[in-house]
């Protein structure tokens, strides 16, 4: 009997990535890595991934394979953040200035070591599908991949994809999630650094002033009253080197990280525990044998198989700590993230205040 299918959501720099290595690894899962995350363009085009009429296969191909322009740009200044697995050189069809097709840059590339072959195999495949809800042609083309590979369950893990949680249950609505939880401080600091969140804040700011996302459409009708900290991050003058060596304040990490947790507890209430699974990033560093066998029993729906110690030898733990930050940041921090740990409850009580 097929598995309903899983998606593994969180903040973003929540040690999700971690879990799709781990998924990939396993012999009865398909692993389906960053897949929302670049189909969307760091989130710059949610509604274009999940809209909400039907779509014919010709859309769908457009989506998965369009080389999206967010992306391209870090692509050209050499900014892409090392999630993105695909990277131009010998071997390889795409380059910098062709840019990198969405469902290429990491997804295919954890099921496949030629992304470009499969890439080409799974192209008239797509494009003949008939017009269909946009849930039933994703899960199409998964359960398409999964019956090559031979895999009972596919499960897809995105960094940042505790945003669109409301939009996989609409168009999914027998999926099983579960939700992997960090540390608010510790998930801020690595935000904060972290290029792929930087762009999608930046856009975020661009847009708002704007009224259009900047890396999408070319109007700079109120060009003039965007700050010059943010003008030098617009495509036609992208300052690359800055954007090298500038972070995103701490507090605004957290302000952030509440915030993702509050919305996304919201759009994961009510599921059974058939249906959702809450895992922390810390119990998988203190007992990765133990949280990794619970996490592929919850996909699995039973015993969770595979080598979980090989998998559990490959948990190392994070090099920074909010706890070595400087007194008036780290209040700063708290504070910010206080919010969001309260909405948690249960998971982290006594370890924050």
């Amino acid at each position: 009997m097929a598995l309903s299918p899983v998606f593994v959501v969180g903040t973003g720099r929540c040690g999700s990535t971690l879990l799709s290595s781990c998924l990939s690894s396993h012999p009865d899962v398909l692993s389906l890595s960053e897949f929302v995350v670049f189909v969307t363009d760091l989130g710059g085009r949610i509604s274009e991934t999940f809209p909400n009429d039907p779509k014919d296969g010709e859309y769908v191909w457009s989506q998965l394979s369009g080389t999206h322009p967010r992306q391209t740009l870090m692509l050209r200044h050499n900014v892409m953040m090392d999630e993105a697995l695909y990277r131009p050189g010998p071997g390889r069809r795409y380059t910098a200035e062709t840019g990198i097709p969405a469902i290429a840059a990491t997804t295919l590339l954890h099921l496949d070591p030629d992304p470009d072959r499969l890439f080409d195999e799974l192209e008239p495949y797509v494009r003949s599908l008939p017009s269909a809800p946009i849930g039933t042609q994703y899960r199409r083309i998964f359960d398409e991949l999964a019956q090559q590979k031979k895999a009972r369950v596919w499960v897809e893990r995105s960094g940042g994809s505790l945003r669109v949680v409301h939009r996989l249950r609409a168009h999914f609505p027998d999926a099983r999630f579960v939700h992997i939880v960090r540390d608010g401080r510790n998930t801020a600091i690595s935000m904060s650094r972290h290029y792929g969140f930087r762009i999608a804040l930046i856009a975020a700011q661009l847009t708002e002033i704007l009224g259009i996302d900047p890396y999408e459409n070319p109007d700079r009708k109120f060009a003039d009253d965007i700050p010059d900290d943010l003008a030098c991050y617009l495509p036609e003058c992208f300052d690359a080197e800055r954007f090298r060596t500038e972070s995103v304040p701490l507090p605004l990490c957290g302000h952030y990280w509440s915030g993702e947790i509050i919305a996304g507890l919201n759009e994961l209430a009510g599921l059974p525990s058939d249906r959702l699974l809450t895992l922390r990033y810390e119990d998988i560093l203190s007992s990765p044998k133990p949280t990794l066998s619970r996490f592929f029993e919850f996909i699995l729906q039973g015993n969770a198989n595979g080598d979980i110690d090989a998998m559990a030898k490959t948990v190392t733990a994070p090099k920074s700590s909010w706890t070595h930050l400087p007194h008036g940041i780290r209040e700063q921090l708290v504070k910010a993230c206080r919010p969001g740990f309260e909405a948690l409850g249960e998971l982290y009580a006594g370890e924050w205040t």
